[in-house]
């Protein structure tokens, strides 16, 4: 698989000038596609509103050479913290008690609740953690950093929810962790997060509801009047609780919170460390140094829009979802999967070739990266709707409909028979082979949907692998791709 070509060195003998630096940088970008905010792309969370861009770039500068690693040094930096875990404490009910820490995003989030509720069962030398397929990887990834055995279970083929049953008999005495959605990622849905509540409390077994997405949409949305199912730290036996300040909050990048019921189950997340020849070291998350302005930018961002102007971009946000579900239930050969409850929406195909219509939508220049099938699931292109999405609703609506009819007429992007080769390949196919049974089922000229057909007919175990290898060349020297 190809990868960009390298640019040139650097780190030249004599430095160059800023403006000439820049220059570069801006010529650089010109690589990335100026309209990346679209919905479907990428996910891009714009509130449309020039002051917030203004403002985040300020805070950020301001706090540019601020390290939170040294709390005697910058206690500012521990008054936001503070503030931003409590305003969010206080949106989700968390009471008093309630306590939490910032991370560097939803990943770093998910790996320290899995650190707590791992290190908060010491007694457990196998620790295991449930979750359902429709888990967000970053808890795979979690698992796998944390040595944490994951035990899967199956989500309903129809409402794509978790299934309640399978997670009961799928805790044990091992189990240390359960993780539910609200929403999960590729369908929009909230898991039955009361129903398994009550069933973790009864097995003293911690439960986590990643709400990185919907934990700065749901609490509005029920203000705001629409039903809600009971997710946060009102329902009892949710112990933590994550919420990416970074996507609805409109924060920058590097902005998401962890959040605990209380101080007891927060306390195994710490590293703490006076044994070695330096200073004594605690950190309440993964990283030491880590740049203070991303959380100025974010304290300052939720000082500025404040709880009306959530309010009023939720609305928003809610209003383009509705539209775009309308839309394309008005549009043969597309139907949306599942009853999205907040703002994200997965949709595919009913008739006609799915990597066809993808192909169709990135010759008309929507080059979508799709979610893959599971068993029993079928694939689709992701939505993530935001306020900033009104003026694309249009265009969007057109190029699907323009490109599921197109898709109609062509043959498919693979022979049937390659296809059936390419699942039939064993899991310990070794990874030369399979790059080269990759590159031989692309056409001269082929696209991205399909190289996604190709790591789609691919097994679990390979999909990974070829999904690695084409990673790995991203950023390879040429000699050694």
């Amino acid at each position: 698989m190809s990868a960009p070509e390298p640019g040139h060195n650097i780190l030249p003998h004599n430095g160059s000038p800023a403006e000439q630096v820049l220059a570069d940088l801006a010529e650089l970008h010109t690589m990335d596609d100026p309209d990346a905010d679209r919905p479907g792309m990428v996910n891009m969370y714009d509130t449309g509103l020039a002051t917030v861009e203004r403002l985040t770039t300020a805070a950020f500068g301001m706090y540019l050479h601020v390290n939170p690693l040294y709390s005697t040094t910058f206690p500012s930096v521990y008054v936001m913290e503070r503030e931003v875990v409590r305003a969010a404490t206080d949106l989700l009910h968390g009471g008093d008690a309630a306590t939490g820490s910032w991370t560097s995003g939803g990943s770093e989030s998910c790996l320290l609740a899995v650190k707590a509720a791992r290190d908060g069962r010491p007694e457990v030398t196998n620790p295991r953690m449930v979750l359902p397929i429709s888990a967000h990887a970053a808890w795979w990834k979690g698992a796998k950093y944390l040595g944490v055995e994951t035990v899967v279970t199956p989500i309903d083929p129809q409402t794509f929810r978790a299934q309640v049953d399978a997670i009961r008999d799928a805790i044990d005495e091992n189990t240390v962790l359960v993780v539910l959605s609200a929403p999960q990622y590729g369908h929009g849905v909230i898991d039955p997060i009361a129903e398994i509540a009550t069933l973790c409390l009864e097995k003293g077994v911690r439960l986590h509801v990643d709400a990185c997405i919907g934990g700065w949409v749901l609490p509005f949305m029920e203000q705001l009047g629409h039903p809600v199912a009971p997710w946060d730290f009102r329902v009892p036996g949710v112990s933590s609780i994550s919420v990416d300040l970074q996507k609805y909050g409109y924060t920058t990048k590097g902005c998401s919170l962890v959040l605990y019921r209380d101080r007891e189950l927060r306390r195994p997340q710490y590293f703490v460390h006076a044994g070695w020849t330096g200073y004594p070291i605690a950190n309440s998350t993964v990283q030491s140094s880590k740049p203070g302005g991303l959380l100025a930018a974010g304290w300052a961002v939720l000082r500025h829009l404040g709880t009306d102007g959530y309010l009023r971009l939720v609305e928003e946000t809610l209003e383009l979802t509705r539209q775009l579900i309308d839309g394309v239930a008005g549009i043969p050969g597309l139907t949306v999967l599942g009853r999205p409850e907040s703002s994200l929406i997965a949709v595919t195909t009913e008739g006609v070739d799915f990597f066809v219509f993808l192909d169709e939508l990135g010759r008309r220049g929507w080059a979508m990266q799709p979610q893959l099938s599971q068993p029993g699931i079928p694939p689709s292109i992701h939505f993530t709707m935001a306020a900033g999405h009104r003026k694309y609703l249009p265009s969007l609506l057109e190029v699907l409909r323009d490109a599921v009819e197109a898709a109609r007429t062509r043959k498919p992007l693979l022979d049937p028979e390659r296809v059936e080769i390419l699942r039939a390949l064993p899991a310990d196919t070794a990874p030369e082979q399979l790059n080269t049974l990759v590159e031989d089922s692309m056409a001269p000229g082929s696209g991205i949907a399909a190289l996604h057909l190709v790591v789609d007919s691919l097994p679990l175990p390979l999909r990974e692998a070829a999904i690695l290898s084409y990673h790995e060349g991203l950023t390879a020297h040429p000699a050694n791709r």
